[in-house]
């Protein structure tokens, strides 16, 4: 006969308490969606077994479905108390793996987590790393957009795992959690990673002031701080609708990124670069979606277009960004960077026939997004191309006689956006590039847009946030149908 710690059986009963309370709710669910759930278990890089639930998302779909781990607070709830949540986000296409951390319930194994080490305790961030590799592996998700939920004690093991795990986490929704130096590091030098930081109503100021720390640590714009009733998991279970919540949150922060996927191709001249290409969500079978190519400017790369790709794409525009030659990705396969026209044509030209090349994209309907020195050559490759329906620049660098010919025989609306006294050492003048863009332009839909002290190029996305929402309404009003 098996015997047990006093901590591990007064545990048992207060779940098996629980459980007789949530019993309906659970059975009626599985009773409706019984091929939908099913429970897994899975081995950790140190062989312990871990038992969870896997809830698949509802619907039927061509993509792949992100998904998300579920960590049960191994000192109070099991991971079926995390259905309400589970069950929610798989409501909103997002495939969810509730788990029992090592040392409590059906993952007990050996030793009760009550009895833990410190340097047990942090093995646990092992579980979570089994968890994710488990849930990417299964065909329906998509092993690039993984979330993790965390609560309590578990919160600091996520921010850690995200700050290990680059490619694959995400987003974070970490409810009551206290984090270590090590946790805070995760979040904050992770400038990709959304974090949603639930905080009680029922805590103390000082509480609820180390809970929303997530949320100011983070330089996401998708982060946010919610504020519920109880703690830990144990907010799905209360008023004040939760789950709905940490569900919109997620469907805007993880379901809405699209699939990204790396890509390379070839210049004309035969340079490889290389970029992400991001395809949003529910595009069918048989739909053509616009594009966006978006340019970064000589002191950039494509990670600065980062988060404005990522808003286009929620809004269902398919978006490439690229390191152009001689840039980040693309050094090695093109030599170096170069300042001629000719030969930044090639990398745009490129880009957009790459984008033009997907099945799904309408070819017809491209936009181009630019910067600073790389406008010109933009204007250039976008002239005469029937694709391109409108172009973005953020800070004209002065034109050429050639460019200037060519803003004012193009018949697309552009939109222009400027720092007044934007002025190089040289003398020469982006206020001034920008306006005169503006003047040229032959279209009467097109936009200036002129700020005080803005910054210069793609940095004035971050020192003005609305210009984000007003270029994505933008991209979206000219390049529809």
């Amino acid at each position: 006969m098996k015997r047990y710690p006093v901590m591990q059986l007064i545990q048992y009963g207060t779940i098996l308490f629980l459980a007789l309370l949530v019993t309906p709710a659970f059975a009626q669910s599985q009773q409706t969606t019984t091929s939908m759930i099913r429970d897994v278990s899975f081995e950790t890089e140190d062989g312990w077994t871990i038992h969870g639930t896997y809830y698949l998302p509802e619907g039927a779909s061509q993509d792949p479905a992100p998904g998300l781990v579920v960590l049960a607070e191994p000192d109070w709830n099991p991971r079926y108390l995390s259905g309400n949540i589970s069950r929610g986000v798989a409501r909103e296409g997002i495939a969810a793996l509730a788990i029992d951390m090592r040392g409590t319930n059906a993952s007990f194994g050996s030793k009760d987590f009550q009895m833990f080490t410190q340097e047990e305790r942090d093995a646990m961030q092992l579980d979570i790393r089994a968890a994710i590799k488990f849930l990417s592996s299964q065909k329906e998700v998509d092993s690039k957009r993984i979330a993790i939920f965390a609560a309590n004690i578990t919160a600091d093991h996520a921010a850690r795992e995200a700050a290990h795990n680059l490619t694959q986490v995400k987003a974070l929704v970490l409810s009551t959690g206290r984090l270590t130096e090590e946790g805070r590091a995760g979040i904050k030098y992770r400038k990709d990673l959304p974090v949603l930081a639930i905080a009680s109503d029922d805590d103390p100021r000082e509480t609820q002031e180390l809970s929303s720390e997530p949320f100011f640590l983070s330089h996401d714009r998708g982060s946010r701080l919610m504020f519920v009733a109880d703690r830990g998991a144990s907010i799905f279970n209360r008023p004040g609708q939760p789950v709905e919540r940490v569900a919109e949150w997620l469907r805007s922060n993880l379901v809405a990124l699209g699939t990204q996927t790396e890509v390379s191709f070839k210049t004309e001249d035969g340079a490889t670069l290389h970029g992400t290409l991001y395809k949003p969500d529910g595009v069918g079978q048989n739909d053509k979606v616009a594009g966006v190519v978006f340019i970064h400017g000589a002191n950039h790369d494509a990670t600065t277009w980062y988060h404005l790709a990522r808003e286009v794409t929620k809004t269902g525009l398919a978006a490439l960004i690229f390191d152009q030659r001689g840039y980040m990705k693309s050094v090695a396969d093109a030599r170096s960077a170069s300042d001629d026209h000719d030969t930044m044509q090639k990398d745009i030209r490129a880009g957009a026939d790459y984008l033009a090349s997907q099945s799904w994209v309408d070819p017809n309907r491209l936009a181009y997004i630019t910067a600073t020195s790389r406008a010109a050559p933009t204007v250039l490759a976008a002239h005469g191309d029937p694709r391109i329906k409108t172009l973005v620049g953020l800070s004209f660098y002065g034109g050429t006689a050639e460019t200037n010919k060519a803003v004012s025989e193009m018949e697309i609306p552009m939109l222009m956006i400027a720092s007044i006294n934007d002025a190089n050492a040289d003398g020469g003048s982006l206020e001034e590039g920008t306006r005169e863009a503006y003047r040229l332009s032959n279209n009467k839909e097109s936009e200036l847009l002129m700020y005080d002290d803005a910054g210069r190029g793609s940095s004035m996305l971050k020192t003005r946030p609305e210009l984000t929402g007003m270029i994505v309404r933008w991209l979206n009003e000219k390049l529809a149908r």
